[in-house]
């Protein structure tokens, strides 16, 4: 496959960028100290609106996550395989709707800075509970996690990069959810850098392949004649 160099650089940065982000945003936000009720996460943001703001601003980075996977299909080989297709598919659509979830820490801050404390919270409990944001976090966690397990079998199938780095894509999304449904917020900041380690290292993948301009493409063992 043709993978030019400005293209792989773009999907390199795209990858390192939002696994950073992720992992910056959420060892710095105060709002994972609590998974609670509304009321309980503006709680959790009083009087650390300094790290909430500069969550804010690492949630752009978490945003590349939608060319992220894009990249990540191609390094799996996504024109030539369909389980690497199939992974590609499932895991841009669960990242669509990635908005609506970081549009939720900029109300839980704007909450937690308002005077009418009572009413801000039920704003934000009525944005969490509504169907658009409930139908865009279930297929949000859903399609992040099934597609890049999905994508870390096809990786590893189709030997771009080293086993473990296929491995560590299919680990770390399953590792951050766990964490994150029972509040271990160790093994949640673990599976976040295990994630930025493996993205980095399919980055490293996407510039050699595009100065080699060889992607997925199978190897071919001379025969003697």
């Amino acid at each position: 496959m043709k993978f030019s160099k400005t293209r792989a650089a773009a999907g390199a940065g795209a990858l390192v960028a939002t696994a950073f982000g992720q992992l910056a945003q959420f060892a710095v936000a105060p709002a994972h100290i609590s998974g609670g009720s509304a009321a309980d996460q503006v709680s959790a943001i009083a009087g650390h609106g300094g790290r909430m703001q500069l969550g804010l601003w690492l949630d752009l980075l978490a945003l590349a996550i939608i060319p992220a996977v894009l990249f990540l299909g191609e390094l799996a080989g996504s024109r030539r395989f369909r389980l690497a297709a199939a992974g590609t598919v499932v895991a841009f659509v669960g990242v669509l709707g990635v908005g609506y979830l970081l549009a939720n820490d900029v109300l839980l801050y704007a909450a937690s800075q308002a005077k009418d404390q009572a009413g801000a919270v039920e704003v934000v409990s009525a944005y969490e509970s509504s169907g658009v944001v409930v139908v865009a976090t279930v297929l949000g966690v859903l399609g992040n996690l099934i597609g890049l397990i999905l994508l870390g079998i096809a990786l590893i199938r189709a030997r771009t990069v080293p086993v473990w780095v296929g491995v560590s894509v299919i680990t770390a999304p399953v590792l951050s959810v766990v964490g994150e449904a029972s509040a271990v917020l160790a093994l949640a900041i673990g599976a976040y850098a295990l994630q930025l380690v493996a993205f980095t290292a399919c980055a490293v993948a996407l510039l050699r392949a595009g100065r080699t301009q060889n992607v997925a493409q199978p190897v071919v063992t001379p025969v003697a004649a």
